[in-house]
């Protein structure tokens, strides 16, 4: 099986131009995912790169249980049984390892993005499955990302997500202030970007209070940073255009493969884009990072996540 999909955006991230681009996930590709032995020894590579050791006692060896679904890893030392799939997003997951490989192949395949319609289709799970893997992946990237500070060279500037509705100092419901910023070389280019949605408390109107600010600054930049510029006036002469184009091209590509984000969830989406961007600047395939990721972050249920969105 090999799976198409037609994108109207740009194949590049940075990428202004507007075209008709074709991706697909070859059969050699789907091959090496085929089975579930397969995925798993992926997936065991991923969660334990230099070998098992026992999350209970550290010891490094371990029994292979194979009586179950997915393999146990019963402890040498003190007998301690853990899942594969154990301390993973997947923890839980009644979803088939091969699907949910499946699923990392083609959102990182998807430069322009796949929403849980076209992910439900092509790995034939409920779009409630398929939001909640995409979620979830989200979820491991924005774990990763917070993880990342801005450092050197640091610019940042405000932003919006949602066409402005009025020219009024109030703002629309639809209307979603943004702090967009990046570590730059001396040219003035991007080398790592962060946009970061911008709490309601930290807001008067449209307007930025100093404590958003300070917010961003204390969770995105590191301390020590000696060359930091922030502009948070709208029509401030000395913006930086840069970082307002990357704003408007995330919120084009949010558009184009999501249809629009509510507040609610809109800084899962930022944080997938820039992670495409990140990883983009530094010519890196964004496959073998999500599998590291997924295998590294902690398990995150349904109801966690309707209760406690992403928000930084």
């Amino acid at each position: 099986m090999v799976y198409i999909f037609i994108f109207q955006r740009g194949v590049s991230m940075a990428d202004e131009r507007t075209i008709t681009v074709t991706w697909k996930v070859s059969e050699e590709q789907l091959q090496l995912f085929s089975t579930e032995e397969a995925c798993a020894d992926m997936l065991f590579t991923a969660k334990w790169p230099d070998g098992f050791h026992c999350a209970r006692c550290g010891h490094p060896h371990a029994y292979k249980i194979t009586t179950r679904r997915l393999p146990l890893f019963e402890c040498s030392s003190c007998h301690y049984q853990e899942s594969l799939i154990a301390g993973t997003i997947m923890e839980g997951s009644r979803t088939t390892l091969r699907k949910w490989f499946h699923a990392l192949l083609l959102i990182s395949y998807a430069p322009c993005g796949i929403n849980a319609v076209q992910l439900s289709g092509a790995i034939g799970v409920t779009y409630k499955t398929a939001w909640l893997i995409l979620h979830k992946i989200r979820y491991a990237i924005s774990k990763a990302d917070a993880s990342t500070m801005l450092s050197g060279i640091v610019r940042v500037n405000s932003a919006l997500y949602g066409r402005p509705h009025n020219p009024s100092v109030n703002r629309h419901i639809q209307e979603q202030p943004l702090l967009v910023g990046a570590s730059i070389n001396t040219e003035g280019e991007p080398l790592y970007v962060k946009i970061k949605r911008v709490p309601d408390e930290y807001l008067q109107g449209r307007n930025l209070r100093p404590s958003g600010n300070q917010h961003f600054i204390q969770h995105n930049v590191e301390s020590k940073t000696g060359d930091l510029e922030c502009i948070t006036a709208r029509f401030s002469p000395r913006r930086f255009h840069r970082l307002l184009s990357v704003a408007k091209k995330a919120g084009q590509w949010i558009n184009a493969a999501y249809h629009g984000i509510g507040p609610k969830h809109l800084q899962a989406y930022l944080n997938e884009y820039c992670y495409r961007l990140n990883l983009e600047f530094q010519g890196e395939a964004i496959f073998r990072y999500l599998t590291q990721l997924s295998a590294a972050a902690a398990p995150l249920t349904y109801p966690k996540l309707l209760r406690f969105p992403i928000i930084s």
